[in-house]
């Protein structure tokens, strides 16, 4: 349905409602809709109807605008429109009577102005932060409510009250609501109307909270700087909030240094690095600014600059040669002490020198400057260095360079040879006669080649130096072979020799033996008496003698009575040893010596075996003694010597649990040992005797009970306690040591040493004065059983610790602090202390008011304890109390009691009629406390006690936020106390623009932020708004801001609030610093010279400036018209000033004139040098530059044109490539204000010039020719002179050429257009001369063996190097320059005399060495000699040796020597045979054994007894 047709229906449907009600009942009239909102300044229709018989008359009552727009019987519709505010129309109707209905009109609007007033820009943590919301207009305010917010978060909730509605709401600001956005909405509802919700919020507005702490900044500099160093400063502060926003400024002298900033955690670090400079020098202060949220924290430290240049260290010449004269001087600022190296003593300044003769050693020599300064108390040091350097000849020393190497051929080795000298010296080895070069500082194989003796030889510009070097070189040869093959047969013929005759000799001696054994077998078979040996064997006396039998033959013997092995064996050794010379050969008397030693060694050991052998019969116990833990068990071994005991056995009366038992031992174990000593018996029966050993075994007991006897629960501190501890069983207490400990610190310590061995068990008392410092200390008991020295270990048990609890206590009561009046419903503290408490933490408290107790902290101080409360009381302790303290410790307590009385005593009550009120309206205060209080308002007391006091006053705009004050007093307990209110008053006045507050005038520099500030005094606070009427500009109030030129102006401010308005007009004046513009004052002027000018400029600026402009180099401001001359170009400075400030432009002024030549730049005559390329310059004067132009006019020149140089052409740069024609020249110069002729004389010359034609590079003299001079010639004009000198040394003045006259020359021309050198060489040649031949080894050669001549010409040009050798003489070696001639295995061909030839163009020289061949062969032979003979005589000495040894061998029984005591003596003569045939033999055979044995032969044999 569309809108028109709605509207058009709801008349209608109104009218047809007043047609239907009439028959409903009896007259009516009702209103319709009885009830509406709208918008302000909306429209509605209302329905007014009545039910009536006859048509009634219908209106509607209202002071709004009204319409009727539709009407019928019994029925009207109004259209109301513009509705402002709220009303209750009335719908009337006349039916015979009036009748009436109202309705109700409600108008609704949004708020015209939802505002959050302004946060502080920072906000620190911690502090309240109220937030005020403005909400101007809306309706219906009922149904309004203002929401504050922090983001979404619903801080308060309040309804809109008066207008402007301001809400309030107080919040601590927190870290969190940093950059937190705070907002105000308005919620209007109207959902019971059957509308909607409507919002509306202000600006958000961002809070920003910081923290700030109030230490100073660390700042780290150093105390002391030097100017011109640079050094890093550092500014730090901990514990910001934003960190990031912390703001660091670092000043040095007021001047801010350029630094950065590091933010870490909550921390900031600020760092600069600063350079001073010389203006600052002195003390400056360092200042480091942190800036956060508006707030500042600073620190301040002093810097000392100071300027302490390094000391001047100058040496007179830093290069000298060698014998010169240095001084070395050291110079350091005033006030500096300075001492110098090597400075003789004297007293110390700021300047020393000291003088010095240059020698090598002090080359490279360092000298040392060293300069102090004290600054603040600190001394501080610099030093400077020079170094000299001497240049002086080079030097070859011995330590250097050896004059003697021996090596060993094959070996690696390096050549060290260096020469010093400065400059650095060329060094070279050549080896004398060959001229070979040695390699020097390489490390390479050596061979025999390289020996010989060497010429090394140091050069450089400072002079020549050599010396010789001798290489030897050592080699094996083969000579030692031939006599070790020699030597090697000699012996091998004398081993051969000794074996045979060896193996001859046994053979003989063999024979010789059966030969004597079978005659004393045919002796032996007669009886005879006897014959005594010559030499009895040693004190035993032969008693008979028997034939000794076959060594196979078996035969049986007794043995005499045993003797000791060891005296047989020595009698038997010193019979061998004792035999005549005569005898049979026996042992050597080396041989002898080293047996007897052996023996003497041996013998003592064989002794004590016999001796041992002899010992009585024993019985062992084994362990003797013992020592078991009780209760333990043991092992005894019970033994003895007896080879066969009868019987054995152990007695005891300790249980036994096992037995083994041997031929000679037993062993039994005994257990459960408990006894604290028993002692065991080990017997044997051994040949009818008893053999016993008697052991002791004792028990021991670890400490494993060891008791401390309790300590008392508290023990007052300086009184003595008793420590008492047992350790039941634990022995023997002669081991036993007990220990009292106070933690581990040792009290009394008790050794039990020397208790009987069967004592058990210890007890240590001892008494102890307590101690605080044993307050809380463990008491223990320490028992140690050291079984050590038997063996065993160190066992030790301890008590369980027992704690001490020590304690102090005043004897004072302690001190109570209490209020005398306490307040019903009011908190006053209560303080208890007492001293001299220990330990004051385990002190109890009691605290209480009356009956009631109260809750306490207790602080401890030491040794104070203070206890505070707080104390509380009601209305039913109201009266005398008291207040208890009690304090108890170690069972000990201390009281005190205070009386208190319990008062009611309520604030007064101050209430103002109205609040807030307008301006001129009466108000009326009132004062008003409990019965018995007298109050005073505002000074002036009621007139009795218990009454209110009253005030009336007729409202002002002075007594805006006028305070009212209600004081109230009451006498208690004989104290008079008081309290007061205060109120205050709130005047609604209208605005107020005063100058005071919003000036006139405002004048503002251009560039710096500024505010400005037009505040309104009135009630409400009014809102300012100021204008420019010409463009409508706003201005900014209470805004920083930049300011520009474009806000000056005048401005209409108008100040607004409810009670009215005011204006007032404000003028705003921007000033700004001159400028001078290029059209105002232009950078370039030209004047021409003799016209009348003058130089002006025009600045713009506020307030307007002056201008001033001088001439560079001049005082003198220029004025008014100047006459132009040349002197007035140049620049001039134009400066304008005004209040704000100064600016300078350069202008430069540029005076032109006509051309004019002047003869220094433009001369008149020219001289052109030849080969120079340089250009005729010809430089004319006048702005502009003249163009200028010279054409030749007579002579060669004619017509043609001469070059100029050009005036920003470089010097020096040759242009003419040709000759230039000689001749006159006219030069004209022309510019825009005329032109000028000159007349130039051009000439040529050349400068001088030698090459190969005129002076040869080498020339060749002739020693002992006349002398003469270089022939050299220069070309050139004018004629050049020529001068030529030898480089290094002069050359003397001779009469003859030397070849001392050889080197280089240098030859100098000479004329005055520049020089021309050249270098001339000259060599003097001269004849040959041997200068030295050499052989090497000197002193001759051995055959066989090598030997080098060395041959060493001087000639010049080079001599040819030719030899002449003995006839005969083969293999010899030249070297490539026939210098050398070598000889490898010499024979004696080679010995003789050698010659040595040198030749050149000039002439012939020889010289001769005589060479000998000699080799020591006749003392090889007669060493071979000697050598064989004593290889001989050993083999003849070894060889008679084994032949003894074999006669002894054959000869003798040794073993059955040692068994025997008895010696036989056979004698061919001495007995008879069994027959006259054998008779004869034996005749025979004796006189053959007496010519060998020299009459008597003995012989060794066993015999029975």
């Amino acid at each position: 349905m569309a809108p028109g047709a709605a509207r058009l229906a709801l008349p209608a449907l109104l009218a047809l409602t007043g047609v239907l009600l009439p028959g409903l009942g009896g007259t009516q009239i009702s209103v319709h809709p009885p009830e509406a909102t709208i918008p302000r300044g909306g429209t509605v229709q209302v329905n007014c109807s009545a039910s009536c018989d006859q048509t009634p008359t219908l209106g509607l009552e209202t002071q709004l605008t009204k319409k009727e727009v539709a009407h019928g019987s019994h029925w009207k519709v109004f259209e109301l429109s513009d509705v402002q505010e709220d009303s209750r129309p009335i719908c009337f109707a006349n039916c015979g009577k009036q009748i009436m209905a109202s309705m109700s009109l409600a108008v609704y609007w949004f708020p015209e102005r939802v505002e959050l007033s302004p946060l502080p820009r920072w906000q620190p943590v911690g502090e309240n932060l109220t937030l005020r919301c403005q909400v101007a207009g809306g309706a219906p305010r009922r149904n309004l409510t203002v929401v504050l917010l922090r983001g979404e978060e619903e801080l308060s909730r309040q309804p809109a009250v008066g207008e402007p509605a301001e809400v309030t709401v107080t919040v601590l600001a927190g870290r969190d609501d940093h950059r937190a956005s705070f907002s105000c909405r308005t919620e209007l509802d109207l959902r019971p109307g059957g509308l909607g919700l409507f919002q509306n919020s202000s600006a958000p507005r961002q809070l920003q909270t910081f923290v700030l702490p109030e230490t100073q900044p660390r700042l780290a500099t150093p105390a002391i700087v030097e100017v011109g160093t640079q050094w890093t400063v550092n500014c730090s502060l901990d514990g910001l909030f934003p960190v990031a926003e912390a703001k660091v400024i670092l000043t040095l002298a007021e001047k801010k240094l350029d630094s950065t900033s590091q933010y870490i955690k909550d921390s900031v670090l600020a760092m600069a690095s600063v350079k001073a400079n010389s203006q600052k020098e002195g003390i400056q202060q360092l200042a480091c600014v942190v800036t956060l949220g508006g707030r500042d924290q600073k620190r301040e430290e002093n810097v000392f600059l100071y300027s302490f240049p390094a000391p001047n260290l100058t040496l007179s010449e830093s290069e000298v040669s060698e014998g010169t004269s240095v001084t070395v001087e050291c110079e350091a600022q005033a006030g500096a002490t300075v001492s110098l190296e090597g400075l003789p003593s004297e007293s110390p300044g700021h300047r020393a020198a000291f003088q010095l003769n240059a020698s090598a050693a002090d080359h490279r020599r360092s000298f040392s400057c060293s300069a102090a300064l004290t600054v603040a108390g600190h001394l501080l040091h610099k030093n400077q260095i020079r170094e000299l350097r001497v240049l002086y000849g080079p030097r070859l020393d011995e330590r250097d360079c050896p004059g003697n190497w021996t090596w060993e051929e094959g070996s690696q080795q390096t050549l060290r040879c260096q020469a010093w000298g400065n400059p650095v010296p060329e060094l070279k080895c050549h080896r004398k006669g060959d001229n070979a070069l040695l390699p020097i500082g390489d490390l390479r194989p050596v061979k025999r080649e390289v020996a010989g003796t060497y010429l090394c030889k140091a050069q450089s510009p400072r002079g020549v130096t050599s010396r010789e070097v001798v290489l030897n070189v050592t080699y094996h040869q083969n000579n030692m072979a031939i006599i070790i093959v020699v030597a090697v047969a000699v012996l091998l013929g004398t081993v051969s020799g000794a074996a045979y005759l060896y193996n001859r000799q046994r053979k003989i001696q063999k024979y010789k033996l059966q030969k004597a054994q079978e005659a004393a077998a045919m002796k032996l078979n007669t009886p005879a008496t006897p014959r005594l040996c010559r030499r009895p064997l040693l004190g035993n006396q032969v008693t008979n003698v028997k034939p000794i039998p076959e060594r196979n033959s078996a035969s049986s013997t007794t043995h005499p009575p045993s003797r000791p092995l060891a005296q047989l064996s020595a009698r038997a050794l010193l019979a061998s040893c004792a035999s005549p010379a005569a005898a049979m050969p026996g042992p050597s008397p080396g041989l002898c010596r080293a047996l007897l030693g052996l023996w003497a060694a041996l013998g003592p050991g064989l002794f004590g075996l016999s001796a041992v052998a002899q010992e009585p019969f024993w019985a062992d116990l084994q362990p003797r003694v013992a020592l078991v833990e009780r209760g333990g068990s043991l092992w005894l071994n019970c033994s003895t010597n007896c080879p066969r005991p009868e019987r054995g056995g152990l007695e005891t009366s300790l249980r036994r649990n096992g037995t083994q038992r041997g031929l000679r031992w037993l062993a039994r174990q005994l257990v459960d040992i408990r006894e604290p000593e028993t002692q065991p018996v080990c017997f044997f029966r051994c040949a009818r005797r008893t053999l016993q050993a008697r052991g002791l075994i004792r028990t021991f007991q670890r400490p494993d009970r060891v008791e401390l006897v309790p300590l008392p629960a508290w023990q007052p501190v300086g009184e003595n306690f008793t420590l008492s501890c047992r350790v039941p069983g634990a022995g023997p207490r002669g081991s036993l040591t007990l220990t009292l400990l106070r933690g581990a610190q040792e009290l009394i310590r008790r050794s039990f040493a020397g208790e009987p061995p069967r004592a058990r068990g210890a007890v240590l008392t001892a008494t102890v004065l307590a101690r605080r410092e044993d307050h809380g200390a463990n008491f223990s008991c320490r028992a140690e059983l050291d079984l050590r020295p038997h063996g065993l270990g160190l066992f030790s048990n301890s008590s369980a610790p027992r704690e001490l609890r020590t304690f102090a206590l005043s004897p004072d009561p302690p001190r109570l602090a209490v209020p005398r009046l306490l307040e019903v419903g009011s908190e006053r503290p209560v303080r208890c202390t007492l001293d001299e408490l220990f330990p004051a933490s385990e002190a109890e408290v009691y605290l209480a008011l009356g009956d009631h107790r109260l809750s306490p902290d207790i602080t401890l101080e030491g040794d104070a304890l203070v206890v505070t409360a707080t104390a509380t009381a009601n209305a039913e302790q109201e009266g005398a109390r008291q207040l208890v303290c009690n304090v108890t410790l170690g069972g000990e307590s201390r009281e005190t009691r205070e009386d208190v009385t319990v008062y009611s005593f309520p604030a007064p009550v101050l209430t103002l009629s109205e609040p807030s009120t307008p301006e001129g309206k009466v108000v009326t205060v009132t004062c008003a406390a409990g019965p018995g209080a007298l109050v005073t308002l505002d000074g002036i007391p009621a007139v009795v006690p218990g009454q209110p006091a009253q005030l009336q006053l007729n409202a002002t705009e002075d007594d805006d936020k006028r305070s009212f004050f209600c004081d109230a007093s009451l006498e208690v307990v004989g104290e008079t106390l008081s309290k007061n209110k205060s109120a205050e008053l709130r005047v609604l006045y209208a605005p107020r623009l005063d100058d005071s507050d919003c000036p006139r005038s405002w004048t503002w520099p251009e560039g710096p932020e500024q505010t400005l500030r037009c505040e309104a005094r009135g009630n409400p606070a009014p809102s300012v708004h100021c204008e420019r009427p010409d463009s409508g500009a706003v201005l900014a109030l209470g805004l920083q801001g930049p300011v520009t030129r474009a806000l000056a102006g005048t401005y209409r401010c108008t100040a607004v609030n409810r009670q009215g308005e005011a204006v007032k007009e404000v003028t705003v004046t921007v000033e700004y610093a001159p400028s001078l513009d290029s059209m105002g004052c232009p950078e370039h002027i030209t004047w021409l010279e003799g016209t009348e000018v003058s130089l002006s400029c025009v600045a713009h600026g506020v307030p307007p400036p002056s201008v001033s402009c001088v001439h560079s180099g001049e005082a003198g401001v220029v004025e008014g018209l100047l006459h132009v001359v040349r002197e007035h170009a140049g620049t001039y400075r134009c400066e304008a000033t005004n209040a704000q400030g100064s600016v300078a432009k350069t202008v430069a002024v540029t005076v032109e004139y006509g051309p004019s030549f002047e003869e220094q730049s433009c001369p008149s005559n020219w001289t052109w040098v030849e080969g120079s390329g340089q250009l005729f310059s010809c430089n004319v004067d006048g702005k502009p530059e003249p163009s200028v132009e010279c054409i030749g006019s007579e002579g060669a020149s004619e017509g043609l044109l001469l070059p100029l140089a050009s005036p920003d052409s470089p010097p020096g740069v040759p242009s003419i490539a040709s000759g230039l024609a000689p001749g006159i020249y006219i030069c004209n110069a022309t510019n825009r204000h005329g032109s000028m002729v000159k007349t130039v004389a051009v000439s040529t010359e050349s400068p001088p010039q030698m090459d190969e034609s005129t002076c040869p590079s080498h020339q060749t003299w002739l020693e002992g020719a006349e002398a003469a001079g270089l022939a050299c010639a220069a070309r050139g004009r004018p004629s050049p002179q020529v001068r030529c000198s030898r480089e290094g040394v002069p050359r003397p003045q001779r009469l003859r050429v030397s070849r001392e006259d050889a080197g280089t020359y240098r030859c100098l021309a000479t004329n005055m257009h520049g020089t021309d050198a050249r270098t001339v060489t000259v060599g003097v040649e001269y004849r040959p001369v041997v200068a030295e031949l050499a052989a090497s080894p000197p002193g001759g050669v051995r055959p066989g063996g090598n030997f080098t001549l060395t041959c060493r010409a001087e000639a010049w040009p080079p001599a040819q190097i030719s030899w002449r050798a003995p006839p005969g003489a083969l293999n010899i070696g030249l070297s490539s320059n026939n210098s050398t001639l070598s000889v490898a295995g010499a024979m004696g061909s080679h010995g003789g005399e050698y010659e040595c030839a040198a030749t050149n163009a000039h002439g012939r020289h020889a010289r001769r060495i005589t060479v000998r061949v000699a080799g020591p062969w006749l003392w090889v032979a007669v060493g071979g000699a000697a050598g064989g003979a004593a290889l001989l005589a050993a083999g003849a000495g070894l060889a008679f040796y084994v032949q003894s040894t074999a006669c002894k061998k054959g000869e003798y029984n040794v073993q059955e020597a040692e068994s025997s005591g008895e010696a036989v003596c056979l004698n061919g003569a001495g007995g008879g045979t069994g027959g006259g045939t054998g008779a004869e033999g034996g005749t025979e055979a004796a006189d053959t054994a007496e010519a060998q044995a020299g009459g008597e032969v003995f012989a060794i044999q066993l015999t029975s007894a």
